[in-house]
């Protein structure tokens, strides 16, 4: 049989069941969250992780010096094994769109040992074919490819016709990246393709560029190390980790910065629904305290009367994590299915962790004892003699007291109201600490929004000041052809290419862009926001290479490009959201690159231009090898960030429904802690709309007085969130609209304000001929 104390907390729980639900909620939402997005976050991890073994995706990649070599000494140092092929980045033509895609050699006797290709729809490569190619399913899906079309690849000697023999997945083209630096990119101006190793050499005229690495299963870093040090001795240039492939690297960016959220939030959630059983049991003892003497006086032992409200916790937070983890089961699945689905993982796995369950049911177990373990203490420390003494909330009237009931001019229940608020500093406290976890809630949600599109906007209105660039081949007079079309107001020529920067402390893959001097294609500003002007000597680089590199300005570092290695002197760091790259002027940076058969430029339209007419007219030109849009990049940009946005909405959602749970327990609770002296009131004739003016007015001033923490931590929150961003990808960095905080403290006010009408509905239901007869007893 239930024991007569479950009994009572189950009946204590039941009469004030609103706000018993209310903190049920607010724990059923963090463990959610905490099962829903960790277990997403486990399954997406296994989904890569099995599309990269099932392809064989290479451990290590290598350039420079002589790929064979480079691969025999990576065996000879422990890798199982290890291939070279050809890699080059010619100029293509697909269904009359003009870009820079890329070709990848494979052997046609067989699939490559190291990253290998998937058949989506076709065949693989014939043994011997040179005209056929694999098309990856990116390109294919953006250009409408199927086996049986055909496109054409440049080569030395012109335009190769090549038929579509098979759609391909590549693991390391889960995210069309074609570099570190460029992994947001036009979809219409880069396709990958895969063809014949000695159709690419001949295409290209080269020999084998690249070796991939494939390391034993379990490999320990040791290892990796060892047969790392072994390709770079060998002549390796630039050895790249998986770590550091650009498609792995960008999502594995997204990844983590869902994991870092997945963990934090829920953290924010649970510390809120913590506090809220806090409030709750609080002021729920303060009202027992007579009972809490009855017990004691009849010989209860302490340790029963903290067991008693330590189980009230313990239920509530069991309560609300049992509906949570069986929300957050059911959402883990659909999280994966979304992620996956959106961004074309070939291979998804759902699972449900039963260790992660258990978790988010002790969690909500602890966040509710945790709430519990002060007031239970409490409790159970009262001596019977104290407990049975009419409760002294409130301390004696103090020189504010005073200077208030001084004020005559003022309204009774403002003065009660503003008397109330110094007076009762534990209940003020608990209305102050209620604000401000709603605050830190929405801010923390909000602020990462609108500081990501911030940093969206700055990226592609301050830094990127081109809408388009144009390759083209060399010696066309493509530059003036293009200055002609109608439409375009200014082009300015560049210079791009792939550098290897090596400083004291390591070396750094990235793009150098050489620009005029007095470019106005792109800006380029300092951490502090000030413009910063392209040297005619040196160069620029993005700040996250300080530290990756241990360099400052006026260092000298070593560009490694195809040419061979130069030197130049860093004149200044720039800021940039989007990727670290290195930038020079146009002198400089032709004279680091190796020499090229195609002419780069930088252009920009007239406002209101139809940039798809664009695209076709300037593509359509003589000698027009590729065409980029900037702005299309965009979509690009929406994409990689639609699990973020669809996140951070959720977050806003559930923020909101948190901080009105959190504000109503808060408000709610105050009313039930003075029923007593509602009922005085009430019964000395003050009206009812003055006696919940009265208690509106303090509970307000009270959140109003809660703002300013309030915002400061909210603040300090969002930022800390950002930062688990920031690498050398993006640099994000807070900002708020002149609106934003207000708008916030705002909504925070008008959701206390909300939260003032059931509270006022409690105390119309006040039993006043109940409550002055059990005081009077």
């Amino acid at each position: 049989m239930m024991q007569a104390r479950t009994k009572k907390s189950f009946r204590d729980l039941w009469r004030q069941r609103t706000q018993v639900i209310a903190v049920g909620v607010t724990i059923a939402l963090g463990v959610m969250l905490y099962v829903a997005t960790a277990g997403a976050f486990e399954n997406l991890t296994v989904s890569y992780q099995q599309t990269y073994d099932r392809l064989a995706f290479a451990d290590l990649s290598a350039t420079g010096g002589d790929p064979a070599t480079v691969a025999q000494a990576a065996l000879d140092a422990g890798a199982a094994s290890a291939i070279t092929r050809t890699q080059v980045d010619p100029p293509m033509l697909i269904d009359g769109t003009k870009l820079v895609g890329r070709v990848v050699g494979l052997p046609t006797e067989s699939h490559p040992a190291v990253d290998d290709v998937g058949v989506i729809e076709g065949s693989y490569l014939d043994p011997g074919a040179t005209d056929q190619v694999l098309v990856e399913r990116h390109a294919a899906d953006t250009f409408g490819l199927v086996p049986g079309d055909s496109l054409q690849v440049w080569s030395g000697s012109g335009w190769q016709d090549v038929t579509v023999q098979a759609i391909v997945e590549s693991a390391e083209y889960l995210w069309p990246a074609r570099s570190r630096q460029d992994v947001l990119s036009d979809p219409n101006a880069f396709a990958v393709i895969y063809a014949s190793e000695s159709a690419v050499e001949s295409w290209a005229g080269t020999s084998p560029n690249e070796a991939l690495v494939l390391l034993p299963d379990g490999a320990s870093d040791s290892l990796r190390a060892d047969v790392t040090a072994a390709m770079t001795a060998a002549g390796a240039t630039s050895v790249i980790t998986q770590l550091g492939q650009p498609s792995h690297a960008t999502l594995n960016e997204d990844l983590q910065g869902f994991d870092e959220m997945s963990k934090a939030f829920p953290v924010l959630f649970l510390a809120a629904a913590g506090v809220a059983a806090w409030v709750l049991l609080t002021r729920r003892i303060l009202q027992e305290r007579p009972v809490i003497g009855t017990m004691m006086a009849a010989g209860a032992r302490r340790g029963r009367v903290l067991r008693h409200y330590l189980g009230q916790g313990v239920i509530i937070g069991l309560a609300g994590a049992v509906v949570g983890a069986a929300l957050g089961a059911l959402a883990n699945g659909a999280i994966t299915a979304a992620y996956t689905g959106a961004l074309g993982i070939p291979d998804t796995v759902v699972r449900t962790y039963p260790w992660m369950i258990g978790l988010g049911l002790a969690f909500g177990a602890v966040v509710g004892l945790l709430g519990a373990l002060g007031p239970s203490v409490v409790a159970s420390r009262t001596s019977p003699a104290q407990a049975m003494r009419p409760v002294a909330d409130a301390s004696p009237p103090g020189p504010w007291s005073r200077f208030v009931a001084r004020r005559r001019s003022l309204p009774v229940g403002l003065r009660m109201a503003l008397r109330d608020v110094v007076r009762s500093k534990r209940r003020t406290f608990a209305t102050m600490l209620g604000t401000v976890l709603a605050l830190v809630l929405v801010l923390a949600s909000v602020g990462m929004m609108v500081s990501i599109m911030d940093a969206i906007d700055t990226q592609f209105n301050d830094v990127v000041l081109s809408d388009a660039s144009v390759v083209a081949q060399a010696g066309t007079g493509a530059q003036a052809a293009i200055m002609a079309v109608d439409g375009v107001a200014s082009v300015e020529p560049t210079v791009s290419g792939a550098v290897t920067v090596i400083g004291p402390d390591g070396s750094y893959a990235t793009a150098l862009n050489g620009f005029r001097t007095d470019t106005v294609m792109h800006g380029f500003r300092d951490s502090a926001g000030n413009a910063l002007t392209l040297p005619e000597d040196g160069i620029l680089v993005g700040h996250a290479m300080s530290d990756m590199l241990g360099v400052q300005v006026g260092d000298t570092v070593t560009l490694s490009t195809g040419a061979g290695d130069s030197q130049a002197v860093i004149r200044g760091f720039v800021d940039e959201p989007m990727g670290t790259s290195a930038y020079a002027s146009l002198d400089t940076a032709t004279a680091a690159l190796p020499a090229s058969s195609v002419e780069q430029f930088a252009i920009t339209l007239d406002d209101g231009v139809d940039r798809d007419a664009m695209r076709a007219t300037i593509t359509g030109l003589d000698g027009v090898v590729a065409y980029q849009d900037q702005r299309a990049i965009l979509g690009s940009v929406e994409q990689y960030l639609g699990l973020f946005w669809a996140f951070i909405g959720v977050m806003i959602l559930l923020g909101t429904v948190l901080a009105l749970a959190v504000m109503y327990v808060t408000m709610a609770v105050n009313v039930v802690e003075r029923t007593g002296e509602l009922a005085t009131l009430r019964a000395a004739g003050v009206p009812l709309r003055r006696v919940a003016g009265a208690i509106a007015t303090e509970n307000m001033l009270a959140t109003v007085l809660a703002l300013p923490f309030g915002l400061v931590l909210g603040v300090m929150a969002a930022d800390a969130f950002l930062q688990t961003f920031n690498d050398d990808l993006f640099s994000l960095s807070i900002h708020w609209s002149w609106w934003m905080l207000p708008a916030t403290a705002l909504s925070v006010l008008l959701a206390a304000l909300i939260s003032q009408w059931p509270a006022t509905r409690q105390i119309a239901r006040v039993d006043i001929a109940k409550v002055v007869r059990e005081r009077a007893a």
